[in-house]
């Protein structure tokens, strides 16, 4: 006899609606050296800002040498609309950067193209902790959005993106504002 729990599984994946993101989703715990300490779920993550966790940014340039910037959808639980890099995510526990930048990379834009990795750095606000490799990556498009993750993208020149960060004429992220600094750096 099938237990009930399987048959709601079984159920909720047939129609269609699948959401295990979030659900015991488990991320690396690590110290400021990026030093594994263990594991903790993404909600334990979140609650506070004392957990440092892993994370990755990917930034898709084109032939124009402009960045395409997503725009976070508005169910998102963490910086709801705003504006962040082309690809972003956390590192799933079992996963290492490289793996999580190709997922990003797969699951928000619908893209299977080269990396490379240009920098580790750390960003920590009020909301979270993360240390994250940033990737850069050369696509001119198109894409295919997820919708669930993404509202709407843009490319924008570098100067575009430093002047809209300088005047506040769009939201961006806190983890975006300390990727594109380090960004800056080797432009």
């Amino acid at each position: 006899m099938i237990s009930p729990f399987v048959i709601k599984i079984k159920i909720f994946l047939i129609s269609g609606v699948w959401k295990c993101k979030g659900m015991n989703e488990y991320f690396y715990v690590v110290d400021e050296e990026d030093r594994v300490l263990g594991k903790a779920m993404r909600e334990e993550c979140h609650a506070s800002n004392r957990l440092i966790h892993r994370s990755v940014y990917i930034f898709v340039l084109n032939d124009k040498n402009e960045l395409f910037l997503q725009r976070r959808s508005i169910s998102k639980d963490l910086y709801p609309g705003y504006y962040t890099g082309s690809a972003t995510g956390h590192i799933d526990y079992g996963e290492d950067y490289d793996d999580a930048a190709r997922r990003e990379l797969r699951e928000e834009l619908g893209i299977d193209a080269p990396l490379w990795r240009l920098c580790k750095f750390k960003s920590f606000s009020e909301i979270e902790r993360e240390i994250s490799v940033l990737y850069l990556c050369r696509y001119n498009g198109p894409f295919q959005f997820n919708r669930k993750e993404i509202s709407e993208g843009v490319f924008m020149s570098i100067e575009e993106i430093k002047r809209s960060l300088k005047t506040d004429e769009k939201k961006f992220a806190y983890g975006f504002k300390v990727a594109f600094e380090e960004f800056l750096k080797y432009t």
